[in-house]
C-alpha cells in the first residue's frame, strides 16, 4: 500500500432551571400524560475499511498521526483513539507493517489480562514512519475519531429531524416550570415547535424572550447522533463540540452496538448574539492544523438556533435574512472548503430570531412572510409582577412581603405610569441583595432597600 500524497420571565433565567425528567412511554389513552423522550439510537459500526467509504490511504495517515504522539502503542489504545474496531485497526496496522511505517515491539499487558495475544501486542512506529508521519503533520495536524463521510452525515440528520419532535401541551407546561407566562402563549409555542419552521420573538427588552427560546431547548431532550468529524473531499470538518453538544450516558447494551464515531446527545441549541458576523456561518479553516471546523448552524443541526437581539449584530439584518432565505426553504446549505469546492450540508434546525426592535424595521413583508410564526412578548401586569416577585423571592432565599411590593408598585411605577417588565423582581432583588452585602446585614424586602435599589436601577 503506497501512502502518498498527502491532502493539501419572563425572568432571563434568573431560577434554576428545572431537571429533565426521563419517563417512562405515555398512556397512548391519556392525552394529557407528559411524553418521556424515545430509547436511545442505534448506528451499527462498521465492519470493515470498505464500510468506512473513506480512502484507505486517508485512514492509515491518520493511524500514523495518532501514533506519532505516543512512544509505544497497544491495539486497544488504537480502537479507543480512532473509534473503530479492533478489526478494522489490525487490517491498517497489517499493512503499515508491510510498508515499514510500523513495527511491533514486544508483548506487554493489557490492565493485567490480555483477552487476545493481539491486543497485547505493542507497537511503535519506525524511523521511516516517523519522518513520512512528520510531513504529513505539515499538510494536515487532524489527530482524532474516524470522521464519516457527507452522505451517512445527511441520512443520520434527515431520519432525526427536527420536524420529528412532538411535544403536546402537557409537556410543554412542565418545561416551563418556574416562569410566569400566560397560558395564551402556549397556543403559540406548541405549534411553532411541532411545525420545526422559523419563529420570530419580539417585544420589549427584558421580558422574557431569551429566557423562553432557551426553555424551548431544554424541551428537546430526545436523543440524537452527532458525529466527531465529517470527511469531504480529502479534508476533515470537525463537527462535534463539547460546548454545544451534551452527550448523554448511553445503556450499556445499546452503546456496545453503536457506532463510535457518533455521540449520542441531546438536540443542540445554539445562541449567538450581537458578535455574529457572516463568516460565522461558513467553515473556519485553520490555517495551523490544516482542518475545518463546522460552522455554527452546522452545530446546530436536528436542535435550535436562537438569533439574540437580532438586529443588533456587525451585519446588517437584511444581509443575514438573505444569506438564509434559500437554506429555509430547501432546508440545506451550501459550504466552500478553501480548495474552491463547493457542497451541500442539511440546515435542519428551529430557527428563532428574537429582538426587541420594530419588527417592520429589521424585515421587508416577503421576509415576514417566511417567518411562519410571529410571537410578541410583552410587558406584564401587576398579577404577573407579584407571582414573579414571589418566585424571585424564594429562589434568593429572601422573605416576600405584599405589602412592600404595593409601596414599589406605588412609589416607582404608577406616578409615571412606567411599563413593568419580567426582569424588574430579579433586578431588584440582587440590587437588595448586593447592598446588604456591602452594608454586612441579612437581605430584607424593606421600603428602605426598596428606596435604594430604585434610586440607582430606575431612570427618571
Amino acid at each position: 500500500m503506497a501512502l502518498k500524497n498527502p491532502p493539501q420571565s419572563l425572568l432571563k433565567e434568573s431560577l434554576l432551571r428545572p431537571p429533565v425528567s426521563r419517563q417512562k412511554s405515555p398512556d397512548p389513552a391519556r392525552s394529557d400524560e407528559v411524553a418521556g423522550p424515545p430509547p436511545l439510537p442505534v448506528k451499527w459500526p462498521p465492519k470493515s475499511i470498505a464500510d468506512l467509504h473513506i480512502p484507505e490511504n486517508f485512514m492509515a495517515n491518520l493511524l500514523l498521526k495518532h501514533a506519532f504522539y505516543q512512544e509505544v502503542f497497544t491495539l486497544p489504545d488504537m480502537t479507543s483513539r480512532l473509534k473503530l474496531s479492533s478489526t478494522i485497526i489490525l487490517q491498517l496496522l497489517d499493512n503499515l507493517r508491510r510498508d515499514k511505517y510500523v513495527d511491533i515491539r514486544g508483548s506487554g499487558s493489557l490492565d493485567g489480562a490480555a483477552t487476545a495475544i493481539s491486543q497485547n501486542y505493542r507497537f511503535a512506529l519506525t524511523e521511516a514512519g516517523k519522518r513520512w508521519t512528520a510531513q504529513l503533520l505539515e499538510f494536515d495536524s487532524y489527530v482524532g475519531p474516524t470522521p464519516v463521510i457527507l452522505d451517512e452525515y445527511w441520512r443520520q440528520v434527515e431520519g432525526q429531524s427536527i420536524r420529528n419532535f412532538r411535544v403536546n401541551l402537557a409537556r410543554l407546561k412542565q418545561g416551563f416550570s418556574g416562569l410566569v407566562i400566560p397560558e395564551t402563549l402556549f397556543d403559540q409555542l406548541g405549534p411553532a415547535m411541532v411545525s420545526g419552521k422559523p419563529m420570530f420573538i419580539y417585544g420589549p427588552a427584558g421580558n422574557g424572550k431569551t429566557a423562553v427560546s432557551l426553555r424551548l431547548g431544554t424541551l428537546m431532550d430526545d436523543p440524537i447522533m452527532v458525529p466527531y468529524a465529517l470527511y469531504v473531499e480529502g479534508n476533515v470538518i470537525r463537527v462535534f463540540d463539547a460546548v454545544t453538544h451534551r452527550p448523554l450516558a448511553a445503556d450499556s447494551e445499546v452503546h456496545f452496538q453503536t457506532d463510535p464515531r457518533w455521540v449520542q446527545c441531546q438536540r443542540p441549541t445554539v445562541l449567538v448574539g450581537g458578535e455574529m458576523t457572516l463568516e460565522m456561518l461558513d467553515l473556519a479553516f485553520n490555517p495551523v492544523l490544516k482542518y475545518y471546523e463546522a460552522p455554527l448552524q452546522l452545530k446546530a443541526n436536528n436542535g435550535l438556533f436562537i438569533v439574540d437581539d437580532f438586529g443588533r449584530q456587525r451585519i446588517a439584518p437584511q444581509e443575514l435574512l438573505n444569506r438564509w432565505i434559500i437554506p429555509m426553504e430547501n432546508r440545506r446549505d451550501f459550504l466552500c472548503l478553501h480548495t474552491g469546492h463547493k457542497f451541500a450540508i442539511p440546515f435542519d434546525q428551529l430557527l428563532i430570531f428574537s429582538t426587541n426592535l420594530a419588527p417592520e424595521s429589521l424585515v421587508d413583508p416577503a421576509f415576514l412572510r417566511r417567518l411562519r410564526h410571529k410571537i410578541r412578548l410583552d410587558h406584564i401586569d401587576r398579577e404577573q409582577f407579584r407571582a414573579i416577585f414571589r418566585l424571585v423571592c424564594e429562589h434568593y432565599q429572601v422573605e416576600y412581603d405584599d405589602q412592600i411590593v404595593d409601596y414599589l408598585l406605588e412609589r416607582y411605577y404608577d406616578p409615571e405610569a412606567r411599563p413593568i417588565d419580567a426582569c424588574h423582581p430579579r433586578d431588584l432583588i440582587e440590587q437588595i441583595i448586593d447592598i446588604s452585602r456591602f452594608r454586612e446585614v441579612a437581605p430584607q424586602l424593606t421600603e428602605e432597600n426598596i428606596d435604594r435599589a430604585g434610586k440607582t436601577y430606575f431612570v427618571d
